[in-house]
């Protein structure tokens, strides 16, 4: 019998494959709003929370009331600047004070790319973090979208008891955040449809599990309550929900029950 030759097919490893999305990049509980975050922020956050751009355009919305003509804008946690450009150009005629501020600053840097272009606006980057007292000129209107459920929920009312002494007496708040639905049966619909959303958003299970993997310990949700609970122990009134679906609010109050 003729002997077969041994294969001479080439063995050497090819070039590592490139991940799918960035959420894959990071190690369990690693996840970080790096420079590489910010590059594909955007795309990723959209991605990533049901109906962002819905919540977008209701913040926007909301400033027709809560943002005059020189109002004064406060965005805790701004990443790319996305909020204060839909504000601006839902307002094209108003001039409009805005401080962002962020700890990245390629986050802040994106931010300026975003606004560049917007006359109207007169910004203030401010690269800090959020939890020390803050210095800027009374706001209208405070923000904080998807910020908060990143800090432990001591932290998250000094946050906001900050921001109510840096608002002025007619001044509101918006705080958007991921909660914990506290009945396990709604918390397990709150996951499964959170995932089919991302997935019919294009998003890979891979990816899917590698972004949950890589915010274990990072992402911190509280029950709704104790969000409603922490606006009122810092200050604000009259909490309002302003949109809600499963896991995702948006929480709306006011720096004071009469205006005064």
């Amino acid at each position: 019998m003729q002997n077969t030759p041994a294969s001479t097919a080439d063995t050497t490893p090819g070039p590592a494959e490139e991940p799918a999305d960035i959420a894959e990049t990071f190690t369990t509980g690693g996840w970080a709003f790096t420079p590489d975050v910010a590059a594909v922020f955007p795309e990723h956050v959209r991605a990533s929370v049901p109906f962002y751009d819905a919540i977008q355009d209701l913040v926007a919305e909301a400033s027709d009331w809560l943002l005059p003509d020189d109002g004064h804008l406060v965005d805790l946690g701004a990443s790319t600047g996305t909020t204060a450009h839909r504000i601006a150009t839902r307002h094209p005629a108003r001039h409009l004070r805005v401080t962002l501020y962020d700890r990245e600053r390629a986050m802040l840097d994106r931010a300026a790319e975003t606004l560049a272009g917007v006359s109207t606006l007169h910004v203030d980057y401010r690269q800090a973090d959020i939890r020390p007292p803050m210095s800027h000129d009374p706001a209208d209107l405070t923000l904080a979208l998807f910020t908060l459920q990143f800090l432990p929920l001591p932290d998250r009312v000094q946050v906001l008891r900050n921001a109510r002494q840096a608002a002025s007496p007619t001044g509101a708040l918006i705080v958007a955040e991921k909660v914990r639905p506290p009945d396990s049966r709604w918390a397990e619909i709150a996951a499964d449809a959170s995932h089919d959303w991302k997935a019919s958003h294009g998003i890979t299970d891979t990816a899917i599990r590698a972004k949950a993997r890589a915010l274990r310990g990072v992402l911190q949700p509280y029950p709704e309550v104790a969000l409603v609970q922490a606006v009122h122990d810092a200050g604000w009134c009259c909490p309002e929900v302003l949109f809600r679906w499963h896991s995702w609010l948006v929480l709306g109050a006011f720096a004071s029950s009469t205006g005064l």
